[in-house]
């Protein structure tokens, strides 16, 4: 009995193992890593991660022998680190003149509308794209300007760091690049955003559309709802690119993985919460 025990007990611990591609045989507490197994290093925009980590949650379950590490660093360090530190680097803006002549390989795997959030609290619902521009360099700086008296209070602004490619699509889009308010609340994450946001009733701030929950109230843009529908026909104009990025000498896991991102599998998951692309 104890025989079929310990044996019934190694088999499930080997199989664990097996799916996250360790190699780590527990049974004997040897690594028999084989030459199947292969882990690939992907990197960079903390708004491409989410949609990562369920492309490779699910690559997982029919590719057991590879294992996807995943590092939410912001866009800038996924574009200089792709093909180096990271065999996929992820970024969430278009890549600048001089990165572009990096030598590096580009694929949109998706497309993502970005949200202006506020305290769930706030009875504001729309904004247009020049109230938005006017927030973020201080030319309006009460909500009783915006909520027609309806919410008063000074605006707390709430923006990513610099150097994160939400923030530079989002300046971009909004038409303030460059011209952030001095002294506004610079966070380093989606995950920091919101919860500055839901402890904040004056509190204003943007993340990826993807990323929206209950814990924030997404505002409309120009009377247009912040939806992957509205995202898709163009009707809702703050998007951008989640981009995977690669260098010259792509290790075939790597170069297989991005294309089942492209696949109708990858493409049917980004769906979900994103805009597919194929």
């Amino acid at each position: 009995m104890k025989n079929k025990l310990f044996l019934l007990v190694s088999g499930i611990l080997f199989l664990a193992a097996a799916c996250t591609g360790d190699g780590k045989n527990t049974a004997s507490g040897q690594s028999v890593r084989s030459a199947a197994n292969y882990t690939i290093e992907a990197g960079g925009s903390t708004s491409v991660t989410p949609l990562m980590e369920l492309f490779a949650g699910e690559y997982c379950k029919s590719k057991p022998n590879i294992k996807v590490n995943i590092n939410g660093t912001g866009s800038s360090d996924g574009i200089k680190n792709a093909g180096t530190l990271y065999q996929i680097g992820m970024s969430s803006r278009e890549l600048t003149p001089a990165e572009q002549g990096a030598g590096l390989k580009e694929e949109i795997v998706a497309i993502d509308g970005i949200a202006v959030i506020v305290n769930n609290s706030n009875p504001v619902d729309s904004l247009t794209v020049e109230q938005i521009r006017d927030i973020y360099t201080g030319a309006i700086t009460d909500w009783s300007q915006v909520s027609g008296g309806a919410k008063r209070g000074k605006i707390a602004v709430i923006s990513r760091e610099e150097g994160s490619g939400t923030r530079g699509a989002f300046e971009e889009l909004a038409g303030f690049q460059g011209k952030l308010l001095a002294g506004a609340n610079e966070s380093t994450s989606t995950g920091a955003i919101k919860a500055g946001i839901a402890q904040n009733t004056d509190a204003v701030g943007y993340i990826s559309l993807g990323s929206v929950d209950d814990s924030v109230k997404a505002l409309a843009v120009n009377g247009i709802a912040p939806s992957g529908a509205n995202v898709k026909n163009g009707s809702y104009k703050i998007a951008r690119p989640f981009i995977v990025l690669t260098g010259n000498n792509v290790h075939a896991e790597s170069a297989a993985f991005i294309n089942w991102m492209l696949g109708e599998e990858g493409q049917k998951i980004a769906a979900r919460s994103w805009i597919s692309v194929k």
